[in-house]
């Protein structure tokens, strides 16, 4: 019988490392796929500090960095519809934060600080003069920390809807998952999950506020860019349980430079009652409001966009 048993939990355990063996070797060659169907952009690279910095630039004139979107597959190619329109009156940096894109990946969640840390020290490294920062989303929180916390490169501000006015700090309950997203294989499996064609373009969908203006392209943009290499399992926990979030009220209330907050009426995720609240804190900034627009209005009314942006400037 003891035997029988024996024999019964070794066929079990064989099993079992047959069905992770098999488990590791697809999930190779999901990342192989993405990677080898990855569409090639022209950017240059900048040895930072903390890992290379994939940033691309063009114009010529006043410096304007563009800081895209903390969300899953965002990266510069955010800016694509607006750049060049842009790049016509200054001279426009757009990079790819640590974990997407085609940056560095940490080895280990970031914190708003050090996403801040990092655009104060590709300001001073690459540009090398004061700029204005345009930011989007996610990506504003992390220009407001700069601002705060290093703002002697900043001429001004242009925010996208903040995420920090409406949320803090992720909490505990949010971060528990932590370690077990960062997990190999069981990790993995759930970030190849979260990270479908589907998937994104549910994402994708939540954010917009016409489902026709999702393109194929841009899912499969954001697609790529989400599974550029294994180690982007680390991004995806890091926005999952929203360990990158910051409380960014009390840096938009000390801002000493010119700024304009522009605001999608139909976003949904991030509700236009939190630029209520910057107006009434704040009433000396500029206010835009677009409708028929969710999280993106660059991308869903790009020339109006522009056309705010280069009179902000002026």
């Amino acid at each position: 019988m003891h035997k029988k048993v024996k024999e019964a939990a070794l066929s079990l355990s064989a099993a079992a490392a047959g069905l992770l063996g098999g488990l590791f070797l697809w999930q190779k060659a999901c990342f192989w796929q993405a990677q080898k169907k990855a569409a090639i952009t022209n950017f240059e690279i900048y040895t930072s500090p903390f890992g290379d910095i994939a940033y691309t630039t063009m114009g010529h004139g006043r410096p304007l960095l563009l800081i895209h979107s903390m969300m899953l597959g965002t990266s510069l190619q955010e800016w694509d519809m607006v750049i060049r329109d842009l790049a016509k009156s200054y001279h426009v940096y757009a990079m790819d934060l640590p974990g997407f894109g085609a940056s560095f990946v940490p080895g280990k969640p970031w914190t708003a600080y050090q996403y801040a840390h990092c655009i104060d020290d590709f300001l001073q490294k690459v540009i090398r003069r004061p700029a204005f920062i345009l930011a989007s989303n996610g990506g504003a929180d992390m220009a407001l920390v700069a601002s705060m916390l290093y703002p002697a490169k900043i001429k001004g501000l242009i925010l996208v809807s903040p995420e920090g006015f409406g949320r803090g700090f992720a909490t505990n309950a949010e971060v528990k998952p932590l370690h077990s997203l960062l997990l190999p294989i069981l990790g993995t499996q759930h970030y190849l999950s979260g990270t479908t064609k589907g998937k994104i373009k549910e994402i994708l969908e939540e954010a917009f506020f016409a489902k026709e203006n999702i393109s194929k392209d841009l899912v499969n943009a954001c697609y790529y860019s989400a599974r550029r290499s294994q180690k982007a399992q680390v991004s995806f926990a890091t926005l999952k349980t929203s360990f990158w979030r910051a409380e960014t009220k009390a840096a938009f209330s000390a801002l000493n430079v010119p700024f304009e907050i522009i605001w999608g009426e139909e976003n949904k995720l991030n509700p236009i009652l939190n630029l209520e609240w910057a107006k009434d804190v704040r009433p000396d900034g500029e206010y835009v409001v677009f409708e028929e627009v969710g999280n993106f209005p660059h991308l869903e009314n790009n020339q109006a966009f522009t056309g705010i942006i280069k009179d902000f400037l002026k």
